[in-house]
């Protein structure tokens, strides 16, 4: 029997806002009545404006389960987060967790064919704490002797508002995670196919992950890792009516499948990258 000793009355659950509040609030509803079913604890979603407001949330021990960017899960472990992994996101159930960091251009931008031709340039980034929309992207520029100093740094606040900034003309050039390019806003008809070009990509990131606070009750962790790893993933979500099919189903804000186990040490990878960077507090 379940005893629940010491258990919270409430789950949080929240994310990195790799869209406006309204869509990830929507695209998380399933996922929140899952962990409210397998807890039995009311749970919500806490949709943060930035990615810092995410991290503190965590930190301050105001938001039990996150699905953080690979960089920003390493920065609110750096900041004094009591979280754990539990597992990255995958595309499907054999695949290896990961994913890319696209440097975007309107087609018709015909002087920008490579990363080399963001200099001088006006380039959208997504925020300071984003793996695919700021790490990588710097690393990159870096890469090919681009400094800050060789162009205007704008922080768009979203992967969806990097892109649509790009497609607008706002930015010359920009950054975002893959999935919203090639998935989110064709699907959503807010660009189409081809309106942009991928004129850089980044090494395979590692997959984003879910954490959660080990300050909790320990039945009670062991429940949510359980329910992320064996229940969070679209066939279990359509068996069990969350969805009515696989094509459409949400576990998350993107197309993943559901997700699979890696541990803290999975991660290094970014704080290497980070520290290469120097772009902040990386352990």
């Amino acid at each position: 029997s379940n005893s629940k000793v010491g258990w919270p009355t409430k789950l949080v659950i929240g994310a990195v806002p790799s869209e406006n509040a309204a869509s990830m609030t929507l695209r998380y509803q399933n996922f929140v009545k899952l962990i409210e079913k397998e807890t039995g604890l009311p749970t919500s979603f806490f949709a943060a404006t930035d990615y810092a407001g995410v991290i503190e949330a965590q930190v301050a021990g105001r938001v039990d389960l996150v699905f953080y960017g690979p960089f920003s899960y390493v920065l609110a472990k750096a900041r004094g987060a009591k979280i754990e992994t539990i597992g990255a996101a995958i595309s499907s159930p054999t695949a290896k967790p990961g994913y890319y960091s696209y440097g975007i251009t309107k087609s018709s931008n015909t002087a920008i064919k490579s990363i080399k031709d963001f200099a001088g340039k006006k380039v959208c980034f997504v925020d300071a704490a984003s793996t695919s929309g700021y790490l990588y992207p710097i690393a990159g520029l870096l890469a090919n002797g681009i400094t800050d100093r060789d162009y205007t740094s704008v922080l768009a606040g979203g992967h969806d508002k990097s892109a649509l900034a790009v497609n607008a003309g706002t930015c010359d050039v920009g950054f975002a995670y893959d999935d919203m390019v090639d998935i989110s806003l064709p699907e959503k008809g807010l660009i189409n196919k081809g309106d942009l070009k991928v004129v850089w990509k980044s090494e395979t990131i590692a997959g984003s992950p879910m954490a959660v606070r080990i300050d909790l009750p320990k039945d009670l962790v062991q429940i949510i890792k359980t329910t992320v790893l064996e229940k969070a993933n679209k066939p279990y979500f359509v068996k069990n009516g969350y969805c009515t099919d696989e094509a459409s189903c949400r576990i998350i804000e993107d197309s993943s499948w559901g997700f699979t186990k890696v541990d803290d040490a999975y991660y290094d990878g970014i704080r290497q990258v980070c520290e290469a960077t120097k772009s902040s507090k990386c352990r």
